[in-house]
């Protein structure tokens, strides 16, 4: 973690390439400012500048720290801009505060943002080991070095205002910048470190980001990964926030997320699947009329799959299966389909492990224009850590060709 209350000093020392010069602009005692810097590089383990006569030289890590600090500091300019918009009255006030120059303690932006998350003082104390006094008393400080008021307060509690809403996403992405310098300074020194978030979509979760962690936990062990698994729509907003650092899984066709950069890893139509030994898996040819005669286990009517199922069938002529049992839980289906004579539509990318077993196969049968493209969906390259560019990499080089694949015939 980088703690903020000193990059105000290293910036300053980075510009002026001088301490001095540097104690001047902040109005400190040049010993105040090298503290804070060996305090800065002590937390990051690593050395931010060459210390010569007369002039101090930002090393490769201090470098890094530079660009992303500035990049935060971009991020919470926007911020102060929006907020004088809103409240040109205390434009002073919020022009001179030290919060947009990440002039305040780590503690503090991180009470704010479990509270953004939380909704909720107790949870919040609970959540980082403070009382909830300690946090509400970090909360009204930030409101008083802002000048402006970021909560409603009510006997039933504490919420964000419109102000508040506004400011805490450019936050966040403030303080992603900030990881993604101390994971990058990691990589300076040969060591690829920190934690990917990512959000899990249906159809990435049962085989390609399993295979992709693997692999690239497998290279490197001091990397760690954590999924997160809600509808797409949570997902983009925790992406555009920073809160995961990119999202797989069935991506909506044709649809752009204005801001974020699509990759498309597989473009399969869906499969018709069945235990092995099923008595339609021993023909070698198959028409869709006779699998319509099989007991079916499929999602709702309404989702995707369904509808897909269903427009096949329509352009065909044909009527819809008799669904035995309506379920989009994917271990209820799985279960069904190795347990029973029951059979279902879905894609490959769903039962890679039963299909490569040979448990499943798919049916010689073919379901043109179901196709799902499952892909990536992330900010620019350039908000990627070196982590979360290894697993993107990962879950390109999975193989794209599902085993279990029969010729249809019809």
């Amino acid at each position: 973690m980088v703690h903020t209350k000193h990059l105000r000093a290293f910036l300053a020392v980075a510009r002026w390439g001088s301490l001095a010069r540097a104690a001047g602009e902040l109005y400190r005692a040049p010993s105040a400012v090298s503290r804070s810097l060996r305090e800065l590089e002590s937390s990051l383990e690593t050395p931010l500048f060459e210390r010569r006569p007369g002039t101090w030289l930002l090393t490769e890590a201090g470098r890094v720290l530079q660009r992303r600090a500035r990049d935060a500091l971009a991020e919470l300019a926007e911020a102060r801009e929006a907020l004088c918009r809103q409240f040109p009255e205390r434009s002073a006030t919020l022009l001179a505060s030290p919060f947009f120059l990440l002039g305040v303690h780590e503690r503090r932006l991180a009470i704010l943002i479990a509270f953004d998350e939380r909704r909720h003082v107790g949870e919040v104390a609970q959540q980082l080991g403070l009382s909830q006094p300690a946090v509400s008393m970090a909360l009204r400080e930030i409101e008083e070095s802002l000048g402006i008021a970021l909560f409603d307060r009510a006997p039933s509690g504490i919420r964000l205002n419109e102000a508040g809403e506004l400011l805490t996403p450019h936050v966040k992405r403030a303080l992603s910048s900030l990881r993604l310098a101390v994971a990058e300074i990691a990589l300076t020194k040969g060591v690829v470190t920190g934690q990917v978030v990512v959000g899990a979509l249906p159809f990435g979760r049962p085989y390609l980001l399993p295979v992709a962690i693997g692999r690239v936990l497998a290279r490197h062990p001091l990397l760690s990964v954590r999924t997160v698994e809600a509808p797409l729509g949570r997902l983009v907003a925790l992406l555009r926030v920073g809160d995961i650092d990119f999202l797989v899984g069935a991506l909506p066709p044709g649809r752009r997320e204005e801001g974020l950069v699509r990759e498309e890893l597989l473009h399969e139509p869906m499969a018709v699947l069945a235990r092995a030994g099923h008595p339609l898996a021993r023909k070698r040819r198959l028409r869709l009329e006779e699998c319509l005669r099989a007991r079916w286990v499929l999602p709702q009517k309404g989702t995707p799959t369904r509808d897909a199922l269903a427009s096949v069938l329509e352009r065909r002529g044909l009527a819809e299966p008799a669904v035995a049992v309506e379920s989009a839980d994917l271990s209820i289906i799985r279960g069904l389909l190795l347990e029973t004579d029951m059979i279902s539509a879905a894609s490959r990318a769903l039962f890679q492990h039963e299909l490569k077993t040979g448990a499943l196969v798919c049916l010689p049968v073919r379901l043109p224009g179901t196709e799902r493209p499952i892909g990536i969906l992330r900010r620019t390259a350039e908000h990627s850590s070196p982590g979360a560019q290894l697993l993107i990499e990962a879950l390109r080089a999975v193989p794209k060709v599902s085993p279990g694949r029969r010729t249809p015939s019809a």
